[in-house]
This record gives structure tokens, sequence and C-alpha cells, in this order.
């Protein structure tokens, strides 16, 4: 009865060890993926901008935007910025990334309540996402991390690295 008791003992401490085991495993890989994923959100950002400054459109470095610059956009640019449109010729943006939509977003220059869901924001162009067609300009709201996909990576950059009780041990 003894001999049972012990073996049956084993037998629970080798499935809390195999299921500690596996959830080390799968947090190292989670980790892994959320690292991957804010890397590839990096790479989505556009490298350059063309500003309007003093009337004319220039070539400027994405990462020197800043809120209330003048941002130019056409057919094929990658958006720089956050951007509050106030000027578009049927213009629309594949935001799949953010909203899931599979299909371009048309852009409009009426402005939608500020609580819309981000698939509502018509008059928005966020950061990252492609001009499909069409052109606009607008006024930058947000960038890096102040911009939706820069939210996003944020969240997704936070994992928690707090080491387990196996970790520690």
């Amino acid at each position: 009865a003894s001999l049972s008791g012990i073996l049956e003992e084993w037998k629970e401490v080798g499935l809390i060890c195999g299921v500690v085991v596996i959830n080390v495993l799968i947090g190292l890989v989670q980790e892994g993926r959320a690292e991957k994923a804010a890397e590839a959100i990096k790479k989505m950002l556009s490298a350059s901008a063309t500003v309007i400054r003093d009337g004319e459109k220039i070539e400027i470095d994405a990462a020197n935007l800043v809120p209330g610059d003048i941002v130019a956009v056409k057919a094929g640019d990658a958006v720089p910025a956050d951007l509050r449109l106030f000027e578009v010729t049927k213009m629309s943006c594949l935001e799949a990334m953010l909203t899931g939509e599979s299909m371009p977003i048309p852009k409009i220059v009426d402005t939608v309540a500020e609580e819309s869901a981000l698939g509502d924001r018509k008059c928005l162009a966020f950061s990252a996402t492609m001009v499909m067609d069409g052109d606009g300009k607008g006024v930058v709201i947000g960038t890096g991390d102040y911009a939706e996909i820069g939210r996003i990576s944020s969240m997704v950059g936070k994992v928690d690295t707090k080491p387990t009780n196996l970790m520690v041990q």
C-alpha cells in the first residue's frame, strides 16, 4: 500500500513538472512572436514624407515629422504619420493591419465623432497604411508611439518578462 502511495505521488510530481515545462515553453514562444510583431510594425513605417513648408513641397525624413506639419500623400505612398485629412481627391487607403478590412477605405474630409471606432474614422489616414488610389493632404496629429500603429506596437512590445518560479529556482 505504501509503495502504491509513493508511486502515485511521483506521478503527480511528474505531471506538475510537465505542465510547468509546457507553460514555460509557451511563454517563450509567445514572447518571441510579440518581439517579431513589433519589429514588423517598425519596418512598415514610412522612411520619408512630403511636407509643405512655406508653400513648397519638400521631402524629409519621416522621423522628423511633428504634429501640425502639412503632409501630402499620393497613390503608392506609405502614410508617414497619423493625418487629419483636409483635402482628398478620390483617395483610399489600405488599413488591413489596423482594422482588418481587406478592401481599401475611401477617405473623406468630413469630421467624425472622436469616440468613433477606428474603422469609421474616414477623415484620418493612419501611419503605416498604404494610399491605394488618389491623393490628399493632411495635418499630422500623431507620430511614433502617439500614432495608432505606435500604440499597437507599444502594447505588443510590453511583454511581461517576470520570471516564473521555475526560472527563479
